[in-house]
């Protein structure tokens, strides 16, 4: 997302209007966020439902944060435009409609398009999310205001696979693994009568361009990275697919050779190149390519080892996933903000570390190092495991946006912001298909606990590449503890 570009002369929105309109935007937020990660869960009753490959089932999850990375910024522009609730009302629209098609799909092949359209329309909802929320709120009481959106952030991602795997087995109507989409069609509905009513109107602001060839590069690039790894591993690396990957290399130079002439003429990029010249902004947004992506790619071959490899229910998977999102919570609400307070940027690598050392330990329980893996995954020692990965979510996910952005221009924080986002949403699709890739495939190919193994070590180096990288970053100095906070 980026930063809010709405004008701070706004009339803010006072009284229980605002509260309802802070929650209308609350839950298009959290529906995003939620739909990210709570199809983790229901891949395996998907899969047998409509006869997916492990590759459909990979874009099923990366298919939508590659919509999302990609449409990004532009969703950000059209909403300067045409209007930022005008545009919210048509990305809640859309995203509803999107999520029915999800539901409602009668083949793999149906629900990984829907999925592309359900992080297209989603690429247009959140962006207008902050931005409203400035129209909400007069400048000294936004602070709090993005806190409780950067919580529910947290939360929301991390409590995904809980809410989806309690969701599937339930089996209410007898709907299965179709509710955690069909979920989205009141909830939807609910916030489009909310905004109808609630949203303030802005105008369109004078002078945003939309920049549609590097949009049309940037998608070139991501499916040239992407594809070839998604879909290798399973059709064989046949010569289309191996052109294909040969060609990424290229479309990403005519990316960035395309944004740099266009903002060599005073234009606006999608990407924009002048703000790499800055060392901790070049810096925060490697170390988000190198780590944002491992736990979505764990969450990912996790589900495929303990739910297919070990005939784990979708209930015991949500078990499996509270120690995440109780780590999480934790983390973001409490213990990462104390650790940026006391030790500044350098909390980054503390919280890679912790990651690293949860991957390790699974990795001895998933080898039976511990005695058998299924036991020891839902005993204490797993479930600290499961916990480390989400505890280090807020030493690195807030920090590191602060580190990355410390030095922008605020005229050009929006751009930045959206940049490191779509970023984010990259390093998802990228590990994701890496970690497929290095997966079983094909006729006889079966999932086990120590099909982890073969996905750790990798993920193992990025962290470990991560925390190399996140001690180069510029020292940000701690911030002292107010007295009420003791």
């Amino acid at each position: 997302m980026s930063l809010p570009t709405l004008s701070s002369t706004a009339p803010p929105l006072v009284g229980r209007r605002r509260t309802w309109a802070f929650a209308i935007v609350a839950i298009a937020f959290v529906m995003d966020l939620l739909d990210v990660t709570i199809v983790n869960v229901a891949l395996p009753a998907i899969g047998r439902s409509l006869q997916a490959g492990q590759a459909q089932v990979a874009w099923i999850v990366a298919g939508y944060a590659l919509a999302f990375a990609v449409l990004l910024v532009i969703g950000g522009r059209l909403g300067d435009l045409y209007g930022h609730r005008t545009m919210f009302l048509w990305g809640v629209a859309s995203f509803t409609l999107a999520s029915a098609a999800c539901g409602l799909a009668g083949s793999a092949d149906a629900l990984v398009l829907a999925r592309l359209a359900q992080g297209a329309c989603a690429a247009i909802m959140v962006p207008q999310v902050l931005t409203l929320m400035q129209a909400m709120y007069a400048p000294h009481e936004r602070m709090r205001a993005f806190t409780i959106f950067g919580l529910l952030g947290g939360v929301s991602s991390a409590l995904g696979p809980v809410v989806g795997g309690l969701m599937v087995d339930a089996n209410l109507a007898g709907l299965g693994w179709r509710l955690v989409f069909l979920i989205n069609l009141p909830v939807g509905l609910l916030a489009i009568a909310g905004a109808l009513r609630l949203l303030p109107q802005d105008p369109p602001q004078p002078g945003t361009v939309l920049d549609l060839g590097g949009t049309l590069w940037c998608l070139a690039a991501a499916v040239a990275w992407a594809v070839p790894l998604v879909q290798g591993p399973e059709q064989g690396w046949t010569l289309p697919l191996f052109a294909l990957l040969a060609c990424a290399p290229g479309f990403t130079l005519g990316l960035w050779q395309h944004c740099r002439r266009l903002e060599a003429r005073g234009g606006q990029p999608i990407v924009q190149p002048s703000l790499l010249e800055d060392r901790g902004y070049r810096l925060g947004l490697g170390l988000s390519l190198l780590c944002t992506g491992v736990l979505p790619a764990y969450l990912f071959v996790m589900t495929l080892a303990w739910q297919l490899g070990a005939g784990l229910s979708a209930t015991q998977m949500s078990l499996l996933s509270m120690p995440i999102a109780l780590g999480v919570m934790l983390s973001v609400s409490t213990l990462g903000r104390i650790a940026f307070q006391h030790l500044g940027g350098r909390c980054i690598g503390l919280g890679l570390g912790i990651q690293a050392l949860g991957i390790a330990l699974m990795a001895v329980i998933s080898a039976g190092g511990l005695g058998e893996p299924v036991q020891q995954v839902l005993a204490p020692l797993g479930l600290l495991a499961q916990g480390l990965l989400g505890l280090g979510v807020g030493f690195i996910g807030p920090p590191l946006t602060a580190v990355t952005l410390q030095s922008v221009p605020r005229a050009q924080a929006g751009g930045a912001s959206g940049a490191v986002n779509a970023g984010r949403q990259f390093a998802a699709v990228l590990a994701i298909a890496l970690v497929a890739a290095l997966l079983p495939s094909g006729p006889g190919q079966a999932f086990t606990p120590r099909t982890l193994l073969q996905a750790l070590p990798v993920l193992m180096g990025l962290l470990l590449l991560s925390i190399g990288l996140a001690w180069r970053l510029p020292a940000v100095p701690p911030t002292p503890v107010p007295a009420a906070a003791h």
